[in-house]
């Protein structure tokens, strides 16, 4: 038994892929909060656009000539 304990606690490839599944989350959480302000700028940026280009008026078409 004790012999069992010792190379369970010698043994690092648990703590190993911790680390491992703790970096996914970190970089999965950066990439999720990137793409949220990214989705903010975009959404921004468009409802500016569509707001200029509701204020454009459009000059009258030429009457046509008898």
């Amino acid at each position: 038994m004790r012999s069992l304990i010792k190379r369970f606690h010698r043994d690092e490839r648990a703590a190993t892929a911790t680390e491992y599944a703790l970096l996914i989350v970190f970089v999965a959480v950066a990439i999720a909060a990137g793409a949220n302000l990214l989705g903010q700028g975009v959404s921004g940026l468009f409802s500016q656009i569509g707001t200029y280009v509701s204020s454009i008026t459009l000059p009258k078409p030429p009457s046509p000539s008898p």
